[in-house]
């Protein structure tokens, strides 16, 4: 049996160098809760390769480079409520891990109006070695981390931690927060009434539509059946320590509530 990857192939150069860290991060892989948190846009580290990939410092401070606070946030939440959690290593400059390998949007030329010159003209062989060593790793250890997690109990919730930008050209965002879902409302029902009930404005399915477009959350828990949410955070709120702080205790209270519902733990279809 041939168990080589696909890409590999035609991979004439390694995109990560002996400096790099590697694509993803586990961190409490053995946590109690039935529960996979993901991080799809948490870094704006770039491989030693690509340089700054011909941008000015001041664009990896923002939105186009990474979700502001979703890391921190994440981190914290794996320890308040003891649940694994899988982080990505690099920028989504670099390749959005959000997007299905080949898609037009998983390489971004342009973001926000940012012309990005280190992925115009790629060839297929630069596109595959993106897709070999960041996107391929990264979601066989969400892939394999789930798997352990059912390994030993009811079947798994995934929730994906994002935050947005209040404004992105010329549209004005004004949600607190969003909730992204598609067809099972099992967290993201509830969820969004107790953001209600704390005062919050509260969008479903804005400022991104999962029915659109929810690679990650499609490919590891929706195809599967299982309970599934990705949480989007207006990012002005969680800018800073004290933001982060406070959507930490929020969610803490809130999700921790939502997962000792059993029913999240059944696979179903909708």
């Amino acid at each position: 049996m041939n168990n080589q990857n696909p890409h590999s192939a035609i991979i004439t150069q390694s995109l990560l160098g002996p400096n790099d860290p590697q694509p993803f991060e586990i961190i409490n892989r053995d946590g109690k809760a039935q529960l996979l948190l993901v991080c799809d846009h948490a870094s704006r580290r770039i491989p030693e390769s690509l340089g700054d990939m011909g941008l000015p410092a001041a664009e990896f401070d923002r939105h186009i480079a990474y979700d502001i606070g979703a890391e921190a946030i994440t981190r914290i939440l794996s320890r308040t409520l003891d649940a694994p959690a899988v982080i990505a290593g690099y920028s989504r400059l670099v390749l959005d891990l959000n997007r299905p390998p080949g898609h037009p949007e998983s390489i971004p030329e342009i973001s926000d109006r940012t012309v990005v010159p280190a992925n115009q003209n790629l060839s297929e062989a630069d596109k595959d070695a993106r897709i070999a060593e960041l996107h391929d790793p990264y979601h066989e250890a969400v892939s394999h981390t789930m798997a352990h997690i059912w390994n030993r109990g009811p079947a798994p919730a995934l929730f994906s931690v994002h935050s947005f930008t209040p404004n992105y050209g010329d549209e004005i965002r004004p949600w607190d927060v969003g909730l992204l879902w598609k067809r099972d409302r099992r967290i993201a029902g509830p969820m969004m009434e107790m953001f209600r009930a704390r005062g919050m404005d509260v969008g479903s399915n804005v400022p991104y539509s999962a029915l659109d477009m929810a690679f990650t959350i499609d490919a590891h828990a929706g195809a599967a059946g299982l309970s599934t949410c990705v949480l989007e955070i207006r990012q002005d709120q969680v800018a800073d320590d004290a933001g982060v702080e406070r959507w930490a205790q929020i969610l803490t209270e809130d999700l921790g509530k939502i997962m000792t519902n059993e029913e999240l733990y059944e696979p179903k279809e909708f």
